[in-house]
């Protein structure tokens, strides 16, 4: 289902956020509630109206910028519930306005099930989160909204979304720890970032290897499963620990993924994401080895 830009601003400075220059300096009169529903609108009767994931499977993801700070965004995503009426919604956010307990109320409010609300966490403390959130403070406002929305009866369920970069990935393991700490009973996706928007301008700052990352992942295998439910995004089947290869998931549609030279033996190759394209042009595929057939 398509990715549906619900505010174009965002009160975090995310280092590896995917979001370009251009799309920030949109208009906000462009995401008021009556363009949102004509949008949505015109997506269902079959038009263009959304330019990501337009027509692939899965839940409506209502991303940003930082969605909450539209000031419309409680009557938007009400209008989305009820048009869309059975369907799984994703909300993608920082968390932090979630601080506040009456806007964690209302948002619980409306957001009925099918519904989940997805929250990146950076690192297993204040500094290593605001490090790559680029915002003091950013960590204790985003803990204490998902505290709030995890003692609110039929909220949302919750998501945890960890993107591992340079920055944070070797301290995988203690951000784990964290989760289960304070938020027990959270899905957790664990994933290789994507170097688009200011991730691609940072790109000194957080460039590693997908080998790298998939090493701390299979480090913390027994971690993992511990979590109710665990997903991996982004990681080649091949770079995981066997155990570990049915958490992993197509992640990217059809046109980020690449499939070089070492995939086209591959056993896996028809249920394996391949390598996003941008990975591919920076570093080549020297990782891949192919899985054996049975």
């Amino acid at each position: 289902m398509p990715d549906i830009p619900v505010w174009n601003k965002c009160d975090n400075k995310c280092v590896m956020c995917a979001n370009t220059a251009a799309f920030c300096l949109n208009t906000s009169r462009d995401y008021s509630l009556l363009k949102q529903a004509a949008r949505l609108e015109r997506h269902l009767r079959g038009g263009a109206a959304y330019k990501k994931n337009a027509r692939t499977a899965g839940a409506w993801n209502l991303t940003g910028g930082e969605p909450t700070l539209n000031p419309e965004f409680l009557k938007a995503v009400a209008h989305f519930r009820r048009r869309l009426k059975g369907a799984e919604l994703l909300l993608l956010s920082n968390g932090r306005r979630f601080a506040d307990p009456a806007f964690a109320a209302a948002f619980a409010a409306a957001a009925r099930p099918p519904f989940t609300l997805g929250v990146s966490i950076h690192g297993p403390d204040a500094a290593a989160h605001d490090r790559v959130a680029g915002v003091k403070g950013a960590f204790r406002q985003t803990l204490r909204g998902l505290k709030n929305l995890s003692a609110l009866p039929g909220a949302p369920a919750l998501e945890i979304r960890v993107i591992l970069h340079k920055l944070n990935y070797r301290r995988l393991g203690a951000t784990l720890g964290l989760l289960k700490r304070e938020l027990p009973g959270c899905r957790l996706v664990v994933m290789h970032y994507e170097a688009e928007g200011r991730g691609a301008r940072n790109e000194a700052k957080l460039a590693v290897k997908l080998s790298a990352t998939a090493a701390a992942v299979n480090r913390c295998a027994a971690r993992l499963a511990g979590f109710q439910a665990a997903a991996l995004y982004h990681f080649p089947l091949c770079l995981l620990r066997p155990e570990l290869r049915g958490l992993a998931r197509v992640s990217l549609p059809p046109e980020d993924r690449a499939y070089p030279a070492p995939c086209r033996n591959c056993a896996a190759r028809g249920v394996c994401v391949g390598l996003m394209r941008p990975y591919l042009r920076r570093f080549g595929a020297g990782e891949l080895r192919p899985l054996p057939k049975d």
